[in-house]
């Protein structure tokens, strides 16, 4: 039998097997626990029916301050706020569940009734004072840096309002939405009730559109970054009508859903520059943005109507189907090897439920009337719909690679460490006495599970890697939320009473899309371990490191060093790394190293697992010393030790005697590329850190700003100002307007403040140098692809026009290629040290790929046209070579592989450590250790040295700096590279 048929026939045994698997999932214990797990998230006076018992009281002077009672309502995820802009998309969902599939729900029925009430009386409360919405009540940066039970809570509980002057469109439609839907599943039940909650929405919804405006404007830093509106509010408002529209048939709403849909894609564009809006805003629907939700929820009313005027809303739910069906050619979001649905952003269960939802809601409108959906040539049945949001039902309840039920308290494996504080909190019942705000720290930092099981919780589930840490300290991935489960409510009840069809063609059918999915490709052997490599790349940051040294610190042989830096000075300035193989803290290339270690996270971080801790250290490392280089107003600190008498010795940096003199720029002696790229760095860091340390993103944020209007207002090179400190080791050959651009870029990034994007757009025309180059010296096309997000849609921008001109300047094929590839075919660029341009551009090729998949975007190079996965084929292509793919067989990567180069340019690495030689080893009297033919005695794990030549030969020497020296900005961007190529399969792009 053939290699092929072998794989194709296990490949069907296993989908047979697997099928037989969905068959065992018991989906009436997933709903009531599902159901349950809300009343472990109620706020306020708990009733005597309260089955999760060790939660208690909690949250009962909500509202009281200001003479409002806002007691009730649900804590959105594992924290002890009430957001009420997420509370009111789960209710709003939780309603739409019971209308669609209630009948399903059994003796579930009442709970989630219960459920539903419990937000609405609520929301009741929320508006009953006319003219205002009460939006959130709990200061979120005083909850967030606390680690207590809800029923301690002794943080701010503020209310935050909407008003006239102050609105809030988006948080206040989404309320509309949710008290008409609810208003509905009550209307035969308690019809007293729902003419209540009908009435109240028809005036919130009045509210909402009187009063336009976004509350991340009005109310700023305490909605964002925790609940902010990035796709605007005019889908709330649509979706809003279109709820009342069903709840009343009043041809108002629906006039005001038909007048204002075909607006609604230039405004999103106008409200957005994520890479999360993949496939177009049709295709997108959670929390934040309701498109997909309102063409779907709409064509209900028009299938069931036989209405030949479909608008846009029928096209636009076909469309969307395509975008998430795997075996379509316009498919957009991206699966795991086990068969996980993803889509960029955090806490990814979101997605696969919230999406599952709607593909099974289309499905049964669809089939009522004998529809069908085409993608392309692909046909989708309504039964193709509802099977492939069956897979993501099973995924979640444990039919994955790792056989782990991600509902808490379902199955046999189920998360145990949940980022939840009354969760991994002992009880009340348990342990009375009160737990204060830092109280909870060790609970929270305890490797024991959760005392107290938060039953139904889904969580934000696993990489798309499959991989899953059970850690509370990683929350994007082990956080539950109500709007996982909400909408998980509908699919498990229709799934309770529908078990899957056994017969041949249900096999075949789920083989084929086992096939689609890539599941037999584990058969194939994969040609790198990219998560190996992470590790490792993330790893080698340690060896790298300045200062003292931490407890944690795993790479032993490095210790303390340095540890009177900036004395010189009166100031402090120990810390920071060490650039390459010398012992001189260059700040322009650790802070470029800095803003891509903080980039990579941004894009990659989800698919860093259990690295991303050591990644976030690593950028920690950079900033906490970048604040001591700039905490003196009017001067930054730009280098320090004495480059000149640093490299005339060869000595370990635990024994340096060398002159560490430290070097500033001020008022009079400007250095604007230095000061704007520590700018740059500090405020992408402030992003990366806005979920995770809040305070401390903030105080990175304000310098940010602060050390980019000092690097601008005093411009001026650092080159003149410092002189032999800088070059030519680190001399800026491209001038300092570039950093001054790119700073104010990332600034805009990090605050949306329209004056640093005024600054970009005024000045990006002037830039000297070429729009082809990007490293620690030159930012042209990091700045061009960093903000095409923004001007996507904007026909002719210079930023998209350069960033196409990048691309096609390093692609092979491209008639205008300015780069050259070795025989092997690694990337080559004129300068030393070239594996620096293989990282930085692979880097830019797979971000841009993002940026266009999303746009649905092909770049056009002549005559040739490269699509996003030609960008991400020519990047692993580069990643690869790196790793062995080469005509040497060798990794460029330290201790990476079984060959690898064994002789660094490093004086840490070369030299005997002090664990295993405690003399001081004094200037020259490492000289031996530099010209001996014998290996490093300490591995630099996972550093990337200079790399072979244009013929791919590399002389594994310490003598040839430029080819075996490793440096912190070749690493840096690599670290984003190898997340990404983690988690797909070696065969997805060929």
């Amino acid at each position: 039998m053939g290699v092929l048929k072998r794989m194709l026939v296990s490949g069907v045994v296993i989908m047979m097997v697997m099928v037989t698997r969905v068959a065992s999932h018991d989906y009436g214990d997933a709903l009531t626990k599902s159901i349950l797990f809300f009343e472990g998230q109620r706020s306020g006076k708990l009733p005597s029916t309260q089955r999760m018992t060790w939660r208690k009281d909690s949250g009962l002077q909500d509202g009281f301050q200001i003479g409002v009672d806002l007691v009730g309502g649900y804590y959105d995820a594992g924290d002890n706020v009430k957001f009420n802009f997420p509370m009111a998309f789960s209710t709003t969902m939780l309603a739409w569940s019971v209308l669609d599939f209630g009948n399903f729900m059994g003796p579930d029925l009442p709970h989630a009734l219960e459920a539903i009430q419990w937000a609405t009386d609520y929301f009741l409360k929320a508006t009953s004072i006319p003219g205002f919405v009460f939006v959130q009540v709990g200061d979120p940066y005083g909850d967030h840096n606390c680690w207590e039970r809800p029923e301690d809570m002794d943080t701010p509980r503020n209310p935050y309002a909407a008003s006239k002057q102050f609105p809030g469109s988006e948080v206040s439609a989404e309320i509309a939405a949710a008290l008409a839907a609810s208003a509905m599943v009550f209307r035969s039940r308690n019809p007293a009730y729902s003419a209540r909650l009908l009435k109240r929405a028809t005036m919130v919804f009045e509210f909402a559109d009187a009063n336009r405006g976004s509350y991340n404007d009005t109310l700023g830093p305490w909605v964002c970054p925790f609940y902010c509106d990035f796709s605007g509010y005019e889908d709330e408002l649509i979706w809003g009508a279109a709820w009342l529209y069903r709840a009343t048939k009043a041809p108002k709403y629906w006039s005001y859903v038909e007048q204002n849909i075909s607006d609604l894609e230039k405004n999103v564009a106008k409200h957005t520059d994520r890479v999360g809006y993949g496939g177009g805003s049709f295709a997108e629907f959670g929390w934040d943005t309701k498109n997909a939700g309102i063409n779907i929820l709409v064509s209900n009313l028009l299938l069931s109507n036989n209405t030949s005027d479909a608008g846009p809303f029928i096209p636009n739910a076909d469309k969307f189907v395509c975008t998430v069906l795997p075996e379509s050619p316009t498919v957009s979001v991206s699966y795991s090897p086990g068969g996980l649905l993803f889509k960029p952003g955090g806490s990814n269960m979101q997605h696969a439920t919230a999406l599952s939802f709607l593909l099974l809601a289309y499905a049964r409108y669809s089939n009522q009337s004998n529809r069908e959906i085409h993608c392309g040539n692909v046909v989708a049945t309504p039964a193709r719909l509802i099977q492939l949001a069956r897979r993501q039902v099973d995924y979640i309840l444990g039919t994955n690679p790792l056989n782990m039920s991600y509902m808490v308290g379902y199955g046999n494996k189920f998360p145990r460490k949940i980022h939840h504080r009354g969760s991994s909190l002992p009880s009340v019942d348990r342990y009375p006495a009160r737990i204060n705000c830092q109280g909870g720290t060790p609970y929270f930092q305890s490797n024991d599970p959760n005392p107290n099981l938060l039953t139904g919780a889904v969580v934000g589930g696993p990489d798309n890697g499959d991989s899953y840490s059970d850690s509370r300290a990683d929350f994007v991935h082990s956080e539950p939320t109500t709007y996982i489960n909400a909408p998980l409510v509908g699919l498990l009840a229709y799934f309770r009473t529908h078990p899957p069809l056994m017969g041949g063609k249900s096999v075949m059918n789920m083989a084929v899309l086992m096939l689609l999915l890539g599941v037999t490709v584990v058969t194939a052997a994969v040609p790198k371990d990219y998560g190996d490599a992470l590790t490792k790349s993330i790893l080698f940051f340690e060896g790298q490191r300045s200062g003292k040294l931490p407890a944690n610190q795993r790479m032993n042989w490095r210790k303390d060093s340095a540890l009177r830096d900036g004395s010189d000075i009166g100031m402090n300035m120990v810390g920071g790394y060490y650039d390459a193989g010398d012992n001189v803290k260059f700040h322009f290339p650790m802070a470029f190293t800095t803003t891509l270690l903080a980039w990579s996270i941004l894009e990659f971080g989800e698919s860093m697992g259990a690295d991303l801790e050591h990644a976030l250290e690593a950028l920690r490392w950079g900033t906490d010393y970048f604040l001591k280089a700039t905490s003196k107003p009017g001067m930054v600190v730009a280098q320090v030790g004495d480059p000149i008498s640093d490299h005339i010795c060869w000595e370990r940096p635990e024994d340096m005697d060398t002159l560490r003199t430290t070097y500033v720029v001020n008022q009079t002696h400007p250095g604007s590329e230095v000061s704007a790229e520590i700018a740059a760095a500090l405020a992408a860091s402030s992003i990366v850190f806005s979920n995770k340390d809040r305070k401390y993103s903030i105080v990175l944020r304000l310098r940010a700003a602060q050390v980019f209007e000092f690097a601008n207002t005093y411009q001026g090179s650092y080159n003149e100002s410092i002189g032999r400190g800088a070059c030519p080791f680190y001399c800026d050959f491209n001038g300092y307007h570039d950093e001054l651009v790119w700073g104010a870029a990332w600034l805009y990034k990090a605050t949306r403040d329209p004056k640093f994007w005024v600054y970009v757009v005024k000045n990006i025309a002037t830039l000297g140098g070429s729009i082809f180059e990007f490293g620690w010296d030159s930012k042209q096309s990091g700045i061009n692809i960093l903000v095409s997000p923004t001007v996507m849609k904007s026909p002719g921008s210079i930023f998209i026009t350069n960033a196409d001109k990048f691309v096609c300047s390093l692609l092979p094929e491209s008639p205008t290629k300015s780069v050259t590839y070795s025989p092997g075919g690694l990337m080559f660029k004129p300068g030393g040290s070239n594996l620096q341009h293989a990282t930085t551009l692979s880097f830019l090729l797979i971000v841009y790929s993002r940026y266009l998949q999303a746009a649905r975007r092909s770049v056009h190079c002549g005559s040739v046209v490269a699509t996003p996965s030609r960008l991400i084929e020519v990047a692993k292509t580069q990643v690869d070579y790196i790793l062995g793919s080469n005509p040497l067989g060798m990794s460029y990567m330290v201790g990476y592989g079984p060959k690898f180069p064994q002789r660094i340019h490093h004086r840490g690495s070369s030299l005997p450590s002090t664990n295993t030689f405690h003399k001081h080893i004094g200037c020259h009297d490492g000289n031996d250790y530099l010209t001996t033919n014998k290996p490093n005695q300490n591995v630099l794990v996972g550093a990337i040295v200079g790399g072979p030549d244009n013929n791919d030969r590399f002389p594994d020497t310490r003598l040839n700096a430029s080819q075996s020296e490793p440096t912190t900005y070749l690493n840096a961007p690599f670290v984003g590279v190898l997340a990404y190529f983690k988690g797909r399969l070696s065969l997805a792009i060929g």
